[in-house]
């Protein structure tokens, strides 16, 4: 899963699937958000960029002559007013919005973790480490090749910009998910 900005001041997206097309469909979500802000002279509410990019994805799926984009997409906003907000685009436009989600590869076993956490009452970075702890948890070491952490948020401490996790807290996330990862392998070995 790759980590791009919408527009920093605004949001950030989180894409699994082709590159090449998550590109493609992350370009149209800012240019659709940069035209939105053009006419109304204020950010595009996260419910209508996904309307927007969810049509979009979806003529690629009606025509023959078109091929479906091979990319889900998650896109995070936060305001002062509205709070947080999540939503997810499939490969066949449908948008949906949610608490907590994941996509790509594994997604099954990651929504099952995220379900037992109680989202709503941790803190940002209390969730940054759960959402490590998660990406540790499904990833298969046998089948799935190496990957490479990469940690995005948006919120209250970020002053509601998209933009990397600081070092230190991904630092404390990397570990306190390795070292989960570890005890789950020794309990594991001992029965």
């Amino acid at each position: 899963m790759q980590s791009s900005g919408i527009n920093a001041e605004y949001g950030g997206a989180a894409v699994a699937g082709l590159l090449s097309d998550a590109r493609a469909v992350v370009n149209r979500a800012r240019d659709d958000a940069a035209d939105y802000r053009d006419t109304h002279q204020v950010p595009i509410p996260i419910k209508s960029l996904t309307e927007r990019l969810g049509k979009y994805m979806h003529y690629f799926t009606v025509y023959g002559h078109l091929r479906p984009f091979g990319v889900s997409i998650l896109i995070g906003t936060w305001d002062e007013i509205n709070g947080p907000k999540l939503m997810e685009i499939d490969p066949s436009g449908t948008a949906r919005g949610y608490y907590g989600c994941a996509v790509g590869k594994g997604k099954q076993n990651a929504k099952t973790e995220i379900e037992k956490l109680d989202l709503s009452s941790m803190s940002c970075r209390e969730l940054v480490k759960e959402v490590a702890k998660v990406i540790y948890s499904v990833h298969d070491e046998v089948k799935d090749k190496h990957f490479e952490l990469e940690l995005s948020w948006i919120g209250k401490e970020t002053g509601g910009t998209h933009q990397l996790v600081p070092q230190d807290i991904y630092a404390e996330a990397k570990t306190y998910a390795e070292e989960a990862l570890n005890d789950s392998d020794d309990e594991d070995t001992d029965m």
